[in-house]
């Protein structure tokens, strides 16, 4: 895994740090890529938020439409919605999620603000190892990608 450093970004004045990287399952069915997405509170590094998108875990929409989420080619935070097998991202994509933009991760930041992530009353991360199953009830109802 490569290291990134952390960016901040500011939320209703406050100051959050990310970070995010890609890497590969040891064990898995289909597909070993993950985004992996980490959030802290400036202040609370004990209690981030971690979120991983893994391509093991295309929605059920998908499937039926013979789509599948793709994640992260070859380490650029991008995942992508395609239609084609072989998946690439050299092929046409419907849907594209960039986790690098501000603009993702402050809407991620703000969903799980208001769900079960309070990085100022916990001592232990949040994990959300299913993340990829989220994104069409995050990011993709406001058009940000």
């Amino acid at each position: 895994m490569a290291k990134n450093k952390l960016r901040k970004i500011k939320i209703e004045n406050e100051i959050y740090l990310r970070k995010r990287n890609h890497l590969h399952l040891t064990e898995f069915n289909h597909a070993k890529c993950v985004e992996k997405v980490i959030i802290y509170l400036e202040g609370y590094k004990n209690s981030p938020l971690q979120l991983l998108f893994r391509e093991e875990d295309n929605l059920t929409k998908t499937d039926i439409e013979k789509e599948k989420w793709c994640v992260g080619y070859p380490d650029d935070g991008v995942i992508w919605l395609s239609k084609n097998e072989p998946y690439s991202p050299d092929q046409q994509q419907t849907i594209d999620i960039n986790l690098n933009r501000p603009a993702v991760i402050e809407e991620l930041t703000r969903y799980f603000l208001q769900k079960d992530w309070k990085p100022k009353e916990s001592t232990s991360p949040l994990i959300i190892e299913d993340a990829l199953k989220l994104l069409e009830t995050i990011v993709l109802p406001r058009g940000i990608n």
